[in-house]
C-alpha cells in the first residue's frame, strides 16, 4: 500500500511540475497533508511545513512552534514589555528627582513640610473624634436617664445617637487614613533620598549609632 501511495505521489508530482510547488505539512499528531497550498485550519496544526521539488524531494522545511512554545514566547515577550515599561518609569522618576532636588537637605525640607501638613490633618481629625465622643457620651447619658425613669427614649434622641455614632466612625477612619499617609510620606522620601544618593554616586547613608 505504501508503494502504491508513493507511486501515486510521484505521478502527482510529475503532473504538477509546471504548476505551483507542492507542499507537505505534518501536524502535531503525525498526520501528513499534501497540496499546492495548505488550508489555514490545517496549517495551524502543522509542526513542520516543506516545499517539495517535482521529484518529491523536500526543501525549505519550516518548523512551527507548539502551542506551549508559542505561549512561552508570548509570556516572555509580555514579561520583557513589563520590564521595559518599568525601566522607562524608573528613568522618568530619576529625572524628576534630579530636576526637583539639588541636595539631600532639600529632600529633608520637602519631607518635613509634607509631614507637618499631614500632622495638622491628623490633629484636626483627632479633635473631631474627641468632640464627637463627648457628644455621643452626653446623648447616651440622656438616653440612660429616660430608661432609668422608665420612660421611652425620644425618637430625636435615638436619631442623634445614631448620627453621633456614624460621625465617630467616619472621624476615626479619617484619622487612620491620615496616619497611614504620614507613614507613606516617610517611606516615600526615605526611598527618594536613598535613590538620590545612588544617582549622585554617594555611599549609602549610615544609620545613627546608639550611644551606650
Amino acid at each position: 500500500m505504501k508503494k502504491m501511495t508513493l507511486l501515486l505521489f510521484v505521478v502527482l508530482c510529475a503532473g504538477v511540475a509546471q504548476a505551483a510547488p507542492l507542499r507537505k505539512c505534518v501536524d502535531d499528531k503525525g498526520h501528513v497533508y499534501y497540496g499546492d497550498s495548505i488550508p489555514a485550519e490545517v496549517l495551524e496544526k502543522c509542526r513542520t511545513s516543506s516545499e517539495l521539488t517535482s521529484e518529491g524531494i523536500e526543501k525549505k522545511t519550516t518548523r512551527y512552534p507548539t502551542a506551549e512554545e508559542r505561549k512561552a514566547r508570548e509570556d516572555a515577550a509580555a514579561q520583557q514589555q513589563r520590564e521595559n515599561e518599568k525601566a522607562q518609569e524608573q528613568k522618568r522618576r530619576d529625572k524628576a528627582l534630579l530636576d526637583t532636588y539639588a541636595s539631600e537637605k532639600e529632600i529633608d525640607l520637602s519631607r518635613d513640610r509634607n509631614l507637618q501638613a499631614t500632622q495638622t490633618q491628623i490633629d484636626s481629625s483627632q479633635m473631631r473624634v474627641k468632640s464627637t465622643q463627648d457628644r455621643l457620651a452626653e446623648r447616651r447619658k440622656q438616653a440612660a436617664g429616660f430608661a432609668k425613669n422608665r420612660k421611652p427614649v425620644p425618637a430625636y434622641l435615638d436619631e442623634e445617637i445614631r448620627a453621633a455614632e456614624n460621625d465617630l466612625r467616619i472621624s476615626s477612619e479619617t484619622v487612620a487614613k491620615w496616619q497611614q499617609e504620614y507613614k507613606a510620606i516617610q517611606t516615600r522620601f526615605e526611598e527618594d533620598k536613598k535613590r538620590f544618593r545612588e544617582l549622585k554616586g554617594r555611599p549609602p547613608e549610615q544609620p545613627a549609632s546608639t550611644a551606650r
